[in-house]
């Protein structure tokens, strides 16, 4: 499979950083912690266009996603435990499922009360 150039549009990865305990106003630990991210990686793919079927079975049954983006290199370091940035608006990495000669990922956006990974 060989990605056009002209379909491709610029996005970011957002790579998990790891997790950092929440403090209150005395600086005491709460119990609760949040993710961080890295710094965004910027790189190249094909994405679909929301099809409004979230249940395919290319990734299974039970893998429910909005968009899905190709990229003709299946060996990028990209895994679901980071996020996608398109447009200002996050994605989360449901499935990557890399062939041969390309990787497809399923995204699912993210709703405007996840506040996890909104700052990076």
């Amino acid at each position: 499979m060989k990605c056009l150039k002209r379909n491709m549009k610029d996005f970011e990865y957002l790579p998990w950083d790891g997790t950092e305990t929440d403090l209150n106003d005395d600086g005491e630990h709460t119990g609760e912690f949040h993710l961080t991210y890295g710094e965004p990686v910027p790189y190249k793919g094909n994405i679909s266009t929301p099809s409004g079927r979230e249940n395919q079975t290319f990734y299974g049954e039970e893998i429910r996603y909005t968009h899905t983006l190709v990229m003709d290199n299946p060996n990028v370091p990209i895994d679901e435990y980071g996020l996608i940035r398109l447009k200002g608006d996050l994605y989360d990495i449901q499935s990557v499922h890399p062939s041969l000669n390309a990787v497809s990922i399923a995204l699912k956006k993210r709703t405007k009360d996840h506040a996890d990974g909104e700052e990076a």
